[in-house]
């Protein structure tokens, strides 16, 4: 596989009121490419929050002793009822990231979700909450994973959404290094003039 051909273009702007006499821009051949290899990251995303959230859901309605203890971080909901809670915002993140919602919002709407989980994971380990995350309700124990292992799994999941979003936002912002400039390469005042 080859290397993506990188071409350094120079623009230049005399006009006094941009402000700007030359800029510099890096452009890949891989940039028409971006918006496909976001959206596919967005529905692997939602793959993974549909599947979590259906695992959640399924556990919330099951038989274990532990559905109806307090949760260690949100004391006032018991483990049955967050389950469900998280179940919910993880089934309308994952349909947000499938509609046709602009690319910042489902970017946004993605690490607002992980922000917090992380923060949930933070506060068990804060606490001293036992470290192994209910994240996947009990299809863990059904498919034979240990709690430790399925924590593991779900924390890197969390991570390659996390991070996927937010490498996204951040080529998102560094794409537009000249704002408001032309993008055709001529001066602002000969387009006004046309």
């Amino acid at each position: 596989m080859l290397a993506p051909e990188i071409k350094l273009r120079l623009k230049f702007w005399d006009d006094p009121a941009d402000q700007w006499l030359m800029a510099f821009q890096l452009v890949s051949e891989g940039d028409e490419q971006k918006p496909r290899r976001e959206l596919r990251f967005l529905r692997s995303a939602a793959v993974i929050l549909m599947l979590t959230a259906a695992a959640k859901a399924a556990s919330a309605f099951g038989t274990q002793s532990i559905l109806e203890k307090a949760d260690p971080i949100f004391w006032v909901l018991k483990n049955r009822e967050l389950l469900v809670l998280v179940a919910a915002l993880e089934g309308g993140v994952a349909f947000l990231l499938l509609s046709k919602a602009s690319l910042s919002v489902k970017r946004g709407s993605l690490i607002w979700l992980c922000a917090n989980f992380l923060l949930y994971r933070l506060g068990l380990w804060i606490t001293g909450a036992p470290a192994a995350c209910k994240c996947m309700g009990d299809l863990a124990d059904r498919i034979g994973l240990s709690d430790s292992q399925a924590s593991w799994i779900m924390l890197g999941a969390l991570g390659y959404m996390l991070g996927g979003s937010l490498l996204f936002f951040w080529r998102s912002r560094s794409v537009q290094l000249l704002p408001n400039l032309p993008s055709n390469g001529r001066r602002r005042s000969e387009i006004q003039a046309h």
